[in-house]
């Protein structure tokens, strides 16, 4: 098969106009960017806003203390003060049920395979105030939600039949959350689920061919990107005359670990299933200008990602390379709960309202693969639906279902809008 050529950019070409797509390492696959359609009109389905008023304490909540829980009399919460968890009272999966026997009497249908899968689900009340999300939390409200998920995963860790736990949240009735109390849940399985699987393969893929983790090049990549933009301007890719980014958006930046082979951010060849894409050597006018970086402390940064699907969407990743949550020492673990406090503040005064998502951790396995420890790459990523406002969310519909994932506002454009949102949250501030 002849190989593709070096991309070539025109004089002409335009990031913030023109369709191109870009590559997702961590998934090895495409999303294609047609900036261009942002001017589109709207007819379609808008969401309800949210902007109701929820009360401190609503009696009918399954989730607020005290309360009888949705499954029957026999439980009730405990008048709990900060987090709280328990077992899930309706489980996707479960710890006791049969064994699924396989007839090795003959041989099995390729095209119709069947696992068993034991685990176990928890929920994680944020705060026993009904109203009160991360965007709303302080710091130090939020650091017992951290160690939560430290806790909850530590403890799944000594369960043999678990190997893998997934820590995460759906915000808002629009992600089909089911109950309006913040909660977060985690769902430890005997399985490693797919997007880790995936994301686990290609960081091995790459550390095979640059001997360096992926996501701490990727690190160093967008904070090298991010100096550029300050140093020639480009910082605002909404407006040729800005000159930088919000200065309420760091407390420090630490650059990230080692280089970035041949500094070579270019889009790689059509990816195979068998081998991480070569880097071709060209020119850095070939990728978009511009930062990508919402925020930042000395431990973590929160970006938009280069290869983002959903519109505001959002990766938070360790400077450090660590493999898991439980691996933080204290001031990392203060640093989180900073990040999480600060993008989901920004996150709510986007469109001003309780910005929806989903969020979750990304960490090692916990089936005692070694290779894991050097593979995994603490991060978290946010998955948001709003498009335009509160009420216009994008569909992943059409070409995007049956052909690759499509957005229309450009990474950098979206980083810039979050990147110039207060970290007061709206309703709190005073105009």
């Amino acid at each position: 098969m002849p190989s593709q050529p070096t991309t070539v950019q025109s004089p002409s070409f335009d990031f913030n106009h023109h369709s191109h797509r870009r590559f997702n390492p961590l998934t090895h696959s495409w999303v294609l960017c047609s900036p261009h359609r942002t001017q589109r009109p709207w007819q379609g389905k808008q969401e309800d806003d949210d902007l109701s008023k929820r009360p401190s304490y609503d009696p009918s909540c399954y989730l607020c203390p005290s309360n009888t829980r949705a499954n029957g009399a026999h439980l009730q919460n405990p008048d709990y003060a900060d987090t709280f968890v328990f077992e899930n009272d309706f489980p996707a999966v479960q710890q006791n049920q049969p064994v699924l026997l396989h007839d090795n009497s003959q041989d099995e249908n390729p095209l119709l395979q069947v696992e068993s899968v034991r685990g176990q689900c928890h929920v994680i009340c944020f705060s026993p105030q009904h109203d009160k999300t991360l965007a709303d939390m302080t710091e130090p409200e939020i650091v017992p939600v951290i160690d939560a998920w430290i806790s909850t995963y530590k403890a799944m860790q000594q369960q043999d039949h678990i190997n893998h736990v997934q820590i995460f949240e759906n915000k808002g009735a629009i992600m089909g959350c089911s109950n309006p109390h913040p909660h977060g849940q985690v769902w430890s399985t005997e399985d490693i689920p797919q997007e880790t699987a995936v994301e686990l393969e290609n960081m091995a893929k790459y550390r095979q061919r640059y001997h360096r983790c992926m996501l701490c090049d990727y690190v160093k990549t967008e904070t090298d990107a991010d100096r550029k933009a300050k140093a020639d301007g480009s910082a605002d890719p909404l407006s040729p005359t800005a000159t930088g980014m919000d200065e309420t958006r760091t407390s420090s930046h630490t650059a990230g670990t080692g280089p970035l082979a041949g500094s070579d951010p270019t889009p790689p060849t059509t990816p195979t299933s068998t081998t991480f894409p070569s880097t071709k050597t060209v020119s850095a006018a070939t990728t978009p200008d511009g930062s990508r970086i919402v925020c930042e402390n000395a431990s973590f940064i929160c970006l938009v990602p280069f290869w983002a699907t959903w519109p505001f969407e959002t990766m938070v990743l360790s400077r450090a390379h660590l493999a898991r949550l439980s691996d933080m020492n204290s001031t990392q673990k203060q640093d989180l709960a900073n990040i999480l406090r600060r993008i989901t503040c920004r996150y709510d005064n986007l469109f001003r309202c309780s910005f929806p998502y989903s969020m979750g951790v990304h960490q090692a396995p916990t089936n005692g693969d070694a290779s894991h420890q050097e593979l995994s790459h603490l991060h978290l990523h946010f998955y948001p639906p709003l498009l335009r406002s509160a009420t216009v969310k994008k569909f992943l519909v059409g070409f995007e279902l049956l052909g690759q994932s499509q957005r229309d506002l450009t990474p950098e454009q979206a980083a810039k809008r979050l990147a110039d949102c207060s970290e007061t949250h709206y309703k709190s501030a005073v105009y």
